[in-house]
């Protein structure tokens, strides 16, 4: 009976805790692309293929990595760790080693919106795709619906210019 008792306290316990933590939301590149494919304005549909909108899409997600507003998960670690072994074996061309990106961590990231539409630019610019500002403006808008849409977004920063 009092073993009962004690996973029924246990069971109760971790049921609690569970209803009361935040759901982690998880970006999930095809989907995002569906989601703003599907919700382009017509003008840019016949512009902007699948694979623009994914280049765009990957573009500020490595924007936001860099910033350190985004990981690519275990994928991280493993780069990390591949790092370390390349800096100790005197590879040259190694990344610096960077500040560890951890979602959990408790850490505020605050990133421009400017700063991610000039860094995507770039990024298309050199690619020789044919997308312009307005390109990259709509989808990232659009990307930012998906992200609301799966829970991934803060609240708006405060005192921020």
């Amino acid at each position: 009976m009092v073993v009962v008792a004690i996973a029924i306290y246990a069971v109760l316990r971790v049921s609690s805790r569970l209803a009361h933590s935040r759901a982690r939301a998880v970006y999930d590149l095809a989907e995002a692309v569906d989601f703003v494919s599907e919700r382009l304005p017509e003008a840019l549909t016949a512009k902007l293929s699948y694979d623009d909108v994914e280049a765009v899409l990957l573009w500020r997600l490595d924007h936001l990595r860099l910033k350190g507003a985004a990981t690519y998960g275990r994928g991280d670690l493993a780069a990390a760790a591949a790092e370390d072994t390349a800096t100790e074996a005197g590879i040259a061309g190694a990344a610096e080693a960077g500040t560890e990106l951890d979602s959990d961590a408790g850490i505020e990231v605050i990133t421009s919106e400017d700063d991610s539409v000039d860094y995507v630019l770039a990024k298309a610019d050199g690619s020789g795709r044919d997308i312009n500002e307005l390109d990259v403006v709509v989808v990232l808008d659009l990307e930012r619906a998906y992200l609301e849409m799966i829970g991934a977004l803060g609240p708006p920063a405060s005192g921020v210019d």
